[in-house]
């Protein structure tokens, strides 16, 4: 923008931009600088609360797993050899009572084992883990050894938040992943008294999840919350905070703070400071508050 634009500009604007009151500009300089607005519409987004997640080792379960499998196999030959003991024994077929009672003291060795593994499943990751059917398992072991999956223990304070929680958003970077609630975990955060959830973050982010990471999380909450979106082409950074300009009518301008925006994948969400039908700039917002420093300058 040049500086004589600039500067006629800030002849229009400052009378009320040396007092706070924001920017007045007729038509014809709106269409210099490229001025356009756009009207909010009310929009919903599930509330969220504030948690701790840390990403967990998956070793252990994927021995366990090896193990239990490994103990189902033995389970299921051994029971099969109890079962053929007992026919032959009973047929007369060669086998004695001592050998028939070996092969079904073995099957009930074996059964025991694959019930000590199924309940040490549900006692060390929980029981959304222990409940997966063994298909679900594999699969879940594949993802996470290929990095296409991550576990991760999720805290907040006292539990809040945790009952019903069904998805869970895990900062990564400047985006965020978002993962599955599996179930409650079994070990407890002792700093932030909490139980915990298990997550299960799926999708390119979770290569990004190594283990011991931590990082700052979000659970989805059932009640939602109203606000509205702003568009990013409207956002202006300002000493540390971001700020929006909104029409007064066909000439005025009020540049307003955003507070504490939600990032959306098509804007930021804001649920005060904003109302639906607010028309805010969206096109040259940059100009404007080119255009409102100088005529503050100008008015100094």
């Amino acid at each position: 923008m040049s500086r004589v634009i600039l500067l006629a500009v800030a002849i229009c604007a400052l009378a009320t931009a040396a007092h706070g009151a924001g920017l007045t500009l007729n038509a014809d300089i709106q269409h210099h600088l490229g001025v356009a607005s756009q009207a909010l519409t009310a929009t919903q987004r599930n509330g969220e609360i504030d948690a701790f997640a840390k990403v967990l080792d998956p070793g252990p379960l994927v021995q366990l797993i090896s193990d239990l499998d490994t103990a189902e196999a033995a389970a299921a030959a051994s029971k099969a050899e109890a079962e053929r003991s007992r026919a032959l024994n009973a047929a007369g077929g060669g086998v004695s009572d001592k050998d028939r009672e070996t092969a079904v003291s073995q099957a009930r060795q074996d059964a025991l084992k694959v019930v000590l593994l199924r309940r040490r499943v549900g006692l060390e990751w929980g029981p959304g883990i222990a409940r997966m059917s063994a298909a679900a398992r594999d699969r879940l072991l594949v993802s996470l050894s290929k990095g296409e999956a991550a576990l991760v223990h999720v805290d907040t304070h006292n539990n809040d938040g945790q009952t019903g929680a069904r998805f869970v958003k895990i900062d990564v970077g400047a985006d965020s992943a978002r993962g599955t609630v599996i179930g409650p975990a079994r070990q407890a955060e002792p700093r932030l008294q909490s139980s915990g959830l298990i997550v299960e973050v799926t999708g390119p982010s979770a290569i990004l999840l190594s283990i011991g990471l931590t990082q700052s999380a979000h659970i989805e909450s059932s009640s939602p919350q109203t606000g509205v979106l702003l568009p990013r082409s409207a956002i202006i950074r300002y000493r540390g905070s971001q700020w929006a300009y909104v029409r007064n009518g066909p000439a005025g301008f009020t540049r307003r703070l955003v507070q504490d925006p939600v990032p959306q994948a098509d804007g930021l969400f804001v649920a005060s400071g904003f109302s639906p039908g607010d028309q805010v700039v969206v096109q040259g917002a940059a100009a404007l508050f080119a255009a409102e420093q100088t005529a503050a300058s100008e008015a100094r």
